[in-house]
């Protein structure tokens, strides 16, 4: 099935979800314009069109340049052999990218037997990245959404263990948001 006619096909059931301006690769991109459309195409996309395998769940931050506060100076420096670093300068902003105080979540779904991806996206403020769980439909969405949660803040309403799953339970924010800014712990003398 080409990438129009999948897009037609959860057009004719979804006629606000349209295909996005940038696909992923050549695969087809959908663009979601809510987050209450997130369980009901992937539902439809599950049971009707055989996309039975969660591959992914992930998201962009497109506030803009990282902060250079982010990033650990000084203290135990992993690599024995490496000198100190000199000061990281801010980074400079790219006239051409599309900065914006949203996070892109991004869904890939494949049917395996026909070879065939979809990939959905959605925009979500930064200020209050909230979207529902699909541990309801996807078991493989238990520990990406964790991820998601733990690296960037996004949380997924109803899912059934939303808590940290890759940094220590004392880390402050969120690692992966462009205005991180690290606070010096334990580990850092």
């Amino acid at each position: 099935m080409t990438a129009e006619a999948l897009a037609s096909k959860v057009a004719g059931r979804f006629p606000q979800v349209v295909m996005a301006a940038v696909p992923v690769k050549d695969y087809c991109t959908l663009r979601l314009t809510s987050a209450s459309e997130l369980a009901p195409v992937v539902g439809f996309l599950k049971e009707e069109l055989g996309f039975d395998y969660l591959e992914m769940v992930t998201a962009v931050d497109w506030l803009g340049p990282v902060s250079p506060e982010g990033f650990v100076r000084g203290g135990r420096n992993p690599n024995p052999f490496a000198s100190e670093e000199p000061p990281t300068p801010p980074a400079a902003r790219n006239p051409g990218a599309p900065y914006k105080p949203v996070f892109d979540l991004l869904w890939c779904l494949a049917n395996i037997p026909e070879r065939s991806r979809v990939f959905l996206r959605l925009e979500v403020p930064r200020d209050r990245p909230v979207v529902p769980s699909l541990c309801a439909i996807f078991k493989a969405a238990d520990w990406q959404e964790r991820e998601a949660f733990d690296l960037l803040g996004i949380a997924f309403e109803g899912h059934p263990n939303l808590k940290k799953i890759l940094t220590p339970d004392f880390l402050v924010g969120h690692p992966f948001r462009k205005d991180y800014a690290h606070v010096k712990d334990r580990y850092d003398e």
